[in-house]
């Protein structure tokens, strides 16, 4: 049976960064991925300000560069602007791509196809490969992450998000939507990129149903004369429920780790943070990984208030509406920008 100092299951952002930093290590590193190809993925396509500056990606990745974002509510809006660069929207395989050019050369060995069948304390099983044994284990494999489940980690916070890719260059702006009556404690979005604009909607499967949800969705791209028929439908779920990063020789990163924000949706900047700091620890053991500790405290701040949304029920319009009022004071709107990006 092979082995590796590292395997990392799942090759998204996390993962690759994960490989990235351990390439310039003397651990050999075997990144495995499911799909055929390393990039595409169901994704609206946003970066955060946060995002952005950590990757800092060439100008052939990003898509869109917005200085505002739209708020709206079924009685009012917004206009979130102050002279600087707040969101991007990018292509997911572009970004996948150049990130995985960043491991030529290394020593780093890359294999797509390859699923995952079965974990154990040392050794993987892949449909592919077979047995494959290791030192160190990283699970970058998503919200249904295998290695997660080999931990016996129960998943109680998971959130999902629908959104069709409509050929349009209709839009302009980053344009959120809230109305509780529809979306209950999340929005609708309008996310333009070059060729299409990402139109969706994100629920708790806990809080309303899935019927519910979807046509809560409709009644708003009814009520706003949008046009989906063209678009490609894509759905898929998010893993809120941090329970860990680190299990003896087993990390966690990303959407496996459950540290994507139950308030926003955003997953992309804790999935490169947790895959670098994971790498991190196991170069070195005695690394301190405080930049985890960041993160989840920004991830509790998120879910803080998506529990005081969740829990305002017949106030919760409401609220939505006093948030409106409210960022147009300067100071209130940068705060909340500085919590959400």
């Amino acid at each position: 049976m092979v082995k590796y100092d590292v395997i990392i299951i799942g090759a998204g952002p996390g993962g690759l960064r994960c490989a990235e930093v351990l390439s310039r290590s003397d651990k050999s590193v075997l990144l495995l991925e499911k799909n055929e190809e390393i990039g595409p993925k169901v994704c609206a396509g946003g970066l955060t300000r946060k995002s952005f500056r950590y990757l800092n990606p060439p100008d052939h990745i990003v898509e869109k560069v917005f200085d505002r974002v739209i708020f709206k509510t079924f009685a009012r809006e917004a206009i979130l602007s102050f002279g600087e660069n707040l969101l991007y929207t990018i292509n997911r395989k572009n970004l996948g791509q150049w990130q995985l050019s960043k491991l030529k050369n290394t020593t780093v060995e890359i294999k797509t196809g390859e699923l995952v069948t079965e974990v154990n304390s040392d050794y993987i099983v892949t449909n592919k490969s077979g047995k494959i044994g290791y030192s160190h284990l990283v699970g970058a494999d998503g919200s249904n992450s295998i290695v997660r489940r080999y931990l016996g980690l129960e998943t109680k916070l998971t959130g999902a998000a629908f959104h069709y890719l409509v050929p349009t260059k209709k839009y302009n702006d980053i344009e959120l939507f809230f109305d509780s009556r529809l979306f209950h404690s999340w929005y609708s979005w309008i996310f333009p990129c070059d060729e299409y604009a990402s139109i969706g909607y994100g629920y708790f499967p806990k809080i309303i149903s899935s019927k519910k949800a979807r046509e809560g969705f409709d009644q708003w791209i009814k009520k706003n004369n949008i046009d989906i028929s063209g678009g490609k439908f894509q759905a898929h779920p998010l893993n809120c429920d941090y329970q860990g990063y680190r299990f003896g020789n087993v990390f966690l990163i990303g959407d496996a780790a459950g540290l994507v924000s139950g308030f926003t949706g955003e997953g992309i900047y804790q999935a490169l943070v947790s895959g670098e700091e994971a790498a991190k620890s196991i170069i070195n053991p005695l690394h301190k990984s405080r930049r985890i500790s960041e993160l989840r405290r920004e991830v509790q701040i998120h879910h803080f208030m998506l529990r005081i949304v969740r829990w305002s029920g017949p106030l919760r319009n409401f609220l939505f509406n006093l948030v409106i009022f409210s960022v147009r004071s300067k100071f209130i709107a940068r705060t909340l920008l500085r919590i959400l990006t």
